[in-house]
């Protein structure tokens, strides 16, 4: 008798990118997919955080899905807790995160604050496994296999097979024994060239899971136009600038770069650590010097 296969669509990293979103899901629903793993960061750096989050309404009510938080979920958890905290438009460190704070509604960060940061998953006789966005420890924890501390945390890891998201690039790996698959972002996808969309469907028996990668084209002029509706270029001047450059052409890190050189450059001329407050001057600099934009 041919053992029973099991198909599960995982999706990570959409950052409110709609286009690329509905193009997965396109394909998912062409595969007969009725299993879906979201792993977390559902809004962020495009220009349709509701539509985003009311196809996802659409795919819970219609298949069987599990949501996992990541951390801009945590960032919109927090800034509503947290009264004091000033993000303004206009900055690239905090324009974005006011855009979307301010199209969300109070049912939206309740769903946030219900989801678990990490879930174990049994299906049908198949291997468990774990998902979560970062780790399942924290969920801005990145399990990049070339960071220094991968070693140490995938000692620590609850299953023998971790799936998370968080760090933007599909990849597969064994570390002491534990495997960890990313299936890749849908919104802003690292690494693809760009103009693509990843997302993973994991097949499995009750033997093992294997991963199918995908990398879809989508209509990103689309995206572009819909941010520059949304006036995200001032908004959120520079980070704007990073996110149509990844959008068009990929490139690996393009964010964390910048940031870490715009940092760099204020927090050498004035002494001041905090990253939300950059000025743009310091965007800018950075922007010219890491991406030549």
């Amino acid at each position: 008798m041919e053992t029973k296969k099991i198909h599960i669509a995982f999706l990570a990293d959409i950052h409110s990118n709609f286009e690329a979103f509905r193009t997965c899901i396109k394909e998912t629903e062409k595969r007969n997919i009725c299993d879906y793993i979201f792993l977390g960061d559902y809004l962020g750096d495009l220009a349709c955080p509701q539509k985003t989050l009311g196809l996802m309404a659409e795919l819970k009510n219609k298949y069987r899905c599990v949501f996992i938080r990541g951390n801009k979920e945590e960032y919109w958890i927090n800034h509503r807790k947290n009264k004091e905290e000033k993000w303004e438009s206009g900055k690239s460190g905090s324009g974005m995160l006011c855009y979307n704070y301010e199209n969300l509604k109070d049912k939206d960060i309740d769903f946030f604050e219900k989801l678990p940061i990490s879930q174990q998953i049994n299906m049908e006789g198949c291997p468990e496994f774990t998902v979560c966005h970062g780790s399942p420890f924290k969920v801005n924890q990145s399990m990049r296999y070339d960071f220094d501390y991968i070693d140490d945390l995938t000692k620590s890891l609850p299953s023998a097979l971790t799936v998370c998201g968080h760090f933007h690039i599909a990849a597969d790996y064994i570390k002491n024994g534990k495997r960890v698959i990313n299936p890749g972002s849908v919104g802003v996808a690292l690494r693809t060239g760009g103009g693509k969309a990843q997302f993973m469907i994991l097949h499995g028996d009750k033997e093992s899971w294997e991963p199918e990668f995908l990398s879809l084209d989508y209509n990103v002029e689309k995206a572009i136009e819909d941010m520059d509706k949304e006036k995200l270029y001032l908004k959120a001047p520079c980070w704007y600038k990073i996110t149509k450059n990844v959008l068009k052409e990929g490139g690996n890190d393009s964010y964390v770069t910048v940031l870490t050189k715009a940092h760099e450059l204020y927090f050498k001329e004035t002494g001041n650590d905090v990253w939300m407050n950059i000025p743009e001057e310091y965007w800018e600099k950075a922007l010219w010097e890491v991406l030549r934009i």
